[in-house]
């Protein structure tokens, strides 16, 4: 087993713990980091086309709006306490973590209690409790591997965060395609959705199988939970917003898709929004997120270091984003014919579109680190507010216009025109 030891209280969290040998090189946990985001971008690129070609576009357009409430209800659930919380674990020992991350599941407990009677009345009523119910538990095994997966980058584990949402996100993919595809029977939604459900569980037992030393049981005062949550959530109010803002900027044009176009239009974009996502996320863990504490250090320096720092950040982030969209643009093109569905080959505009919204996407979302390494979370959702409004105008216009191409349209304008605010912000005010 690998045990993550104690941090004592004199020590800084910018120390190696585990597995010296191959984390004492930045550039090869990087290396790494970005292997198994490529893994998991080829699984869900695999899964998008399997669904496609094998269990119809129909059923993936559902999986879609499924994979779009499975990020949009953590979001709004976790009232954006653990972006909070983990910036502030980056300088306290492991004893006040752990006491910290009690008083946070237990906040979030009553939440998900709330939500569950609320979803299965739903479900009730619609007369899909069977549904709902996987549902339900999707959504909360997301938010815990969620919260863990940004707990550890912060704690500088991005290498253990990556491994563990490497098996969350891609190995369950692998594994159901592959019984999928031998057994025919196992092609529904239900099926797809508890495999789904077992990478998630599989991923939280290991996280709990390697941090079983942490002082779970620490004796340490809880204090008042009324206390500690007005006091973290008053902290935390402008980032949950923001985050809410974020989520619903990302995830709103597939339900506007489906509302104007139905849901075999739906899965066509979902296919194409995902590999655009999907190279977000790879970019975005492999390269943005291990940057941030190392940002959140050179302000803390008041040095020269800072700006440096976010100029190489900048440049690799959006050079490779360059490169991976024009790969993945000329590989799709290639396997289209493949997948045997004349809709989705008629809309191969619109995965141009997308990728150009995806090298946009990780510009701005490199700018939004300045924010908040700086603690200032109300720019974060000033141009965050800018761009969901942008993007919501955009989709309603240019959706009824140009079909599914209107929609990767709105994109590029929402991003483009949020890359713009923020520069003239970081130049105003940070420069």
């Amino acid at each position: 087993m690998l045990v993550l030891p104690h941090i004592a209280k004199d020590d800084t969290l910018f120390v190696d713990v585990a597995l010296d040998t191959v984390r004492s090189s930045r550039t090869l946990t990087s290396l790494t980091i970005m292997a198994l985001r490529g893994l998991t971008l080829a699984a869900k690129f695999a899964l998008t086309l399997f669904l496609a070609k094998f269990v119809g576009l129909d059923t993936l357009g559902v999986y879609g709006l499924i994979a779009g409430a499975a990020v949009i209800f953590p979001t709004v659930a976790g009232l954006g306490l653990i972006r909070v919380l983990s910036r502030n674990a980056v300088t306290q020992p492991l004893d006040e973590v752990t006491r910290v991350l009690r008083l946070y599941w237990g906040v979030q407990g009553a939440i998900y209690g709330l939500i569950s009677v609320i979803g299965l009345g739903i479900g009730v009523y619609l007369q899909e409790v069977t549904l709902v119910s996987i549902v339900l538990v999707i959504v909360f095994i997301e938010h815990v591997n969620g919260d863990l997966f940004i707990l550890l980058n912060h704690l500088l584990r991005p290498l253990l965060a990556n491994v563990l949402a490497f098996f969350r996100t891609a190995a369950w993919i692998c594994v159901y395609m592959v019984f999928a595809f031998l057994f025919p029977s196992l092609r529904s939604l239900h099926i797809l959705l508890l495999f789904w459900i077992g990478g998630g569980f599989l991923t939280i037992a290991g996280f709990a199988v390697l941090a079983w030393d942490w002082p779970w049981l620490s004796s340490a005062s809880e204090g008042g939970h009324r206390e500690w949550f007005l006091h973290h959530f008053k902290a935390s109010r402008t980032l949950y917003v923001n985050d809410i803002v974020n989520t619903v900027a990302q995830y709103t044009d597939r339900y506007l898709v489906s509302l104007f176009m139905g849901l075999e239009f739906t899965g066509v974009y979902v296919l194409f929004w995902s590999i655009g996502n999907a190279l977000s996320n790879l970019v975005d863990t492999g390269i943005v997120q291990v940057a941030g504490p190392k940002l959140i250090d050179a302000h803390a320096r008041r040095d020269r270091s800072y700006w440096a720092v976010f100029r190489r950040l900048f440049v690799q982030a959006v050079a490779i984003s360059i490169v991976l969209a024009v790969v993945t643009g000329i590989l799709v093109k290639i396997a289209l014919p493949y997948l045997d569905r004349p809709l989705v080959a008629d809309w191969m505009l619109v995965l141009w579109l997308v990728l150009l919204g995806f090298v946009l996407r990780v510009a701005y979302e490199v700018q939004g680190t300045v924010f908040y390494s700086h603690y200032k979370d109300s720019f974060t959702l000033f141009s965050g507010l800018f761009v969901i409004a942008l993007s919501i105008f955009a989709n309603v216009t240019l959706i009824p216009l140009f079909a599914l191409n209107g929609a990767a349209s709105a994109i590029i304008v929402s991003y483009g025109a949020g890359i713009a605010a923020r520069q003239i912000m970081i130049t105003s005010y940070f420069r």
